[in-house]
């Protein structure tokens, strides 16, 4: 992912935004400019379903932000630990692979504790215990790999160790005083009857050292009373120190308090925990809860930012979230030129057509690029959308020739084609007052001053009549909820070039004096008025930067 350039058109996606998006990542994957994935920020309205589905396209991924997470960043793979691993295993393997510290899973491989070599270092120098074995329940197959121990015999029913652990240096009828049944003894030297007096207190393990053995006849008699035998090469001093670590890693390393990130955290989350805490290095889990790595203050500190390609819009509040935290490569676009801001240089191409899809198709041709039939459908209904079939005042001549170039190569009638979409489009049944006002709404900054402007394109005004009221409240809500002076509804008859306007907010005089309208039940003919671009934003501009 880390590759991956994102094209993305703004919010509430209209149907430019959505095929510019998908063509201009088409046209920078054949040029060999960047490895580019169309997005979208929003559900697509039904004009261009009915586009993408006539040009046998797929919707883009929706994408809700671009704001750096833990996956965006270069965390280092780890080395994890059983909860049964040895204490001597996980320090020579930490001690190879100069680790801190480690991971330690379950039997389901998720997250159980974090071990750290002082977790080891005082796990041994505190656990100077006889019963330590016991306590950490500990696994024999732990003990005979510690002390690289041969079995002479092992009892089937010896999984772990639940006795106290012996040395018999002493004499047979001592020891019998001091051992108990399930306890294991470490014998050096001929100790025959040491061994022989300790079966009839039930021992449970006899460990041999200096790679001693003894006769069969004891053998057997250890197998007849379930007394398993093994014997390792060290001597009894070193077995003695070398079996506590035998102990399993779960039961020195830290269980609580666990500090750890998941793959799709922020790295403004990180950044704050990390300040408040003080470890080296901290677990990365996957959306399964699997370890998948780790990552440190130097990871995040240089973490490469997501990158981005604007089209159709320049204005951050229209941006996908999390804009201010990626790298904007491009912005190609039509409007004004509004507050987006970025941290370099960037290709800016705004050009005073009608429709983005018109630059991009230029794009094809001026690298020499034959046009695909499927895209270049797909461009020829963000024309025919953008700029009502042509008639609006937006429309220029460079995109009607480039939308007649676009139809010949995809083999369509531009006005069946584009009654078609317009019929798919306006159709309200079935909608929300929500959905309605959102298939195209964008909202725009005046300095300190904000509105939001939605358009409807419809083929029957006069069947808008039972949203009203509802709509009119929800606008309300909007402009209450988002701070702004107004919102407003253009409703706009696409076959007689006309729109119907619905304001709410606090200040709905300053359309009234914008458009020298008087607004009856909130509501206005704005005859001629079709371009929200052309023929709304700048005269609310005017009146709100006054």
């Amino acid at each position: 992912m880390k590759d991956i350039v994102f094209v993305s058109g703004h919010k509430n996606p209209d149907s430019d935004s959505i095929c510019s998006a998908i063509a201009y990542a088409d046209y920078l994957f054949r040029i060999g400019r960047y490895n580019a994935v169309p997005v979208r920020l929003g559900e697509i309205n039904k004009e261009t379903e009915y586009i993408l589905k006539r040009f046998h396209t797929e919707i883009p991924v929706l994408l809700k932000t671009v704001k750096q997470t833990v996956e965006d960043l270069e965390y280092d793979k780890v080395t994890v630990f059983s909860k049964e691993l040895t204490l001597k295993t996980a320090w020579s393997l930490m001690k190879q692979q100069n680790l801190k510290s480690a991971p330690v899973l379950d039997d389901h491989s998720q997250l159980l504790g974090l071990l750290s070599t002082s977790n080891i270092i005082e796990g041994y120098m505190d656990q100077w215990d006889s019963l330590i074995l016991k306590e950490a329940n500990t696994p024999i197959e732990n003990v005979i790999d510690t002390l690289d121990a041969s079995i002479l015999y092992l009892d089937k029913q010896l999984k772990t160790i639940k006795g106290e652990i012996h040395i018999a240096a002493m004499t047979g009828e001592e020891a019998s005083k001091r051992v108990h049944e399930n306890d294991v003894v470490i014998v050096g030297g001929d100790r025959d009857e040491a061994i022989e007096r300790l079966m009839n207190k039930k021992i449970s393990l006899v460990i041999l050292t200096g790679s001693l053995t003894i006769s069969k006849e004891l053998l057997q008699q250890c197998m007849d009373a379930h007394i398993s035998v093994i014997s390792t090469p060290f001597n009894t001093f070193m077995a003695s120190q070398q079996i506590i670590q035998a102990v399993p890693v779960e039961y020195v390393m830290q269980k609580g308090g666990l500090t750890t990130f998941s793959t799709d955290d922020t790295v403004d989350y990180v950044k704050e925990v990390m300040s408040e805490t003080r470890y080296r290095s901290y677990p990365v889990i996957d959306f399964m809860g699997r370890v998948v790595g780790s990552i440190s203050r130097y990871q995040v500190l240089n973490g490469m930012k997501k990158k981005v390609i604007q089209v159709d819009h320049n204005e951050r509040s229209q941006a996908i979230d999390g804009i201010e935290e990626a790298e904007i490569l491009e912005i190609i676009d039509h409007h004004r030129v509004a507050d987006i801001q970025t941290i370099g240089p960037v290709l800016f191409r705004a050009e005073p057509v009608g429709c983005t899809a018109t630059i991009v198709a230029k794009c094809y041709k001026e690298a020499g690029i034959d046009i695909p039939q499927d895209m270049a459908g797909l461009m020829l209904g963000a024309i025919i959308s953008d700029t009502l079939l042509f008639k609006s005042p937006t429309c220029t001549p460079t995109d009607t020739k480039m939308a007649k170039e676009l139809a010949k190569i995809a083999g369509v009638d531009i006005q069946e084609f584009g009654m078609s979409m317009f019929k798919a489009g306006t159709s309200l049944v079935g909608k929300t007052v929500e959905e309605i006002f959102n298939q195209d709404y964008k909202k725009f900054t005046f300095g300190d001053l904000s509105a939001g402007v939605a358009q409807v394109n419809t083929m029957d005004i006069e069947g808008f009549a039972p949203y009203k009221k509802d709509m009119l409240d929800y606008m309300d809500q909007v402009a209450k909820d988002n701070h702004m002076e107004f919102t407003m509804l253009l409703l706009t008859d696409v076959i007689n070039a006309t729109s119907e306007v619905l304001v709410a907010g606090p200040r709905k005089d300053y359309v009234e004096t914008a458009f020298h309208v008087e607004l009856v039940d909130q509501q206005a003919s704005l005859p001629g008025v079709i371009s929200r671009k052309k023929q709304v934003v700048p005269v609310i501009t005017e009146v709100l930067t006054q």
